[in-house]
């Protein structure tokens, strides 16, 4: 489930969500691996420590962020409803959100959320099926994200 609307009593108001919106933000922008959560919590205007209020550590950030990628790309998926459209629709995922996109089918650390992103992992391929399937348009995005194709 995506992470919308979630109220909290934390004097900067949803930190969880800023802390997350800060982590999606610089993914995308520089990789998965220029995320740290001293960076993370600059980004959202709180101390160093605020974050392990809300994640144990940078592993669980990142699946979280993952989580909420799939979260996002099978709405996306559902909203449409050709095979053409499946297609477009993976591969503009994977343009719009490039280090979102390779954290999501990557080796994480996070054995905490492990079982969901399976699940929606698992959900994704499922909605892909009519498209080709969930591998042919994964290697067609990473190509494209390697510059690889024309």
């Amino acid at each position: 489930m995506r992470l919308r609307g979630q109220k909290t009593t934390y004097h900067h108001g949803d930190l969880r969500r800023g802390l997350m919106e800060a982590a999606m933000t610089l993914i995308d922008i520089r990789g998965r691996h220029a995320l740290t959560m001293r960076e993370a919590a600059r980004r959202a205007g709180v101390s160093e420590a605020a974050p392990y209020r809300h994640f144990a550590n940078l592993d669980e950030l990142l699946g979280a962020v993952a989580i909420e990628g799939y979260e996002i790309l099978i709405d996306d998926l559902e909203a449409v409803g050709s095979a053409k459209a499946v297609r477009e629709t993976y591969l503009a995922f994977a343009r719009d959100f490039p280090g979102r996109y390779e954290l999501m089918f990557g080796r994480l650390g996070d054995r905490k959320s492990a079982t969901k992103r399976k699940r929606l992992a698992a959900e994704v391929a499922e909605l892909t099926e009519r498209a080709g399937g969930l591998a042919a348009l994964h290697g067609e995005a990473s190509l494209a994200l390697a510059g690889l194709t024309p």
